[in-house]
């Protein structure tokens, strides 16, 4: 199994488009804590896309 800067950099892309699009949206429904909120959305997705593609590295073996 052998991770490329890509499987890398796909997890961290998608955290910063989905954190911002995930503020855009707290911040028209105009919640105090949107920032806070983003960015643990942004996370979530981070590390869910990345256990996804370790799983399938892992069970591909490529």
């Amino acid at each position: 199994m052998t991770l490329t800067a890509l499987d890398i950099a796909l997890p961290v892309g998608l955290a910063l488009v989905f954190g911002f699009y995930r503020y855009t949206q707290y911040y028209r429904a105009q919640l105090p804590d949107a920032a806070s909120r983003a960015g643990l959305d942004a996370i979530k997705g981070a590390v869910g896309l990345a256990a996804i593609t370790f799983a399938y590295k892992f069970i591909s073996n490529t």
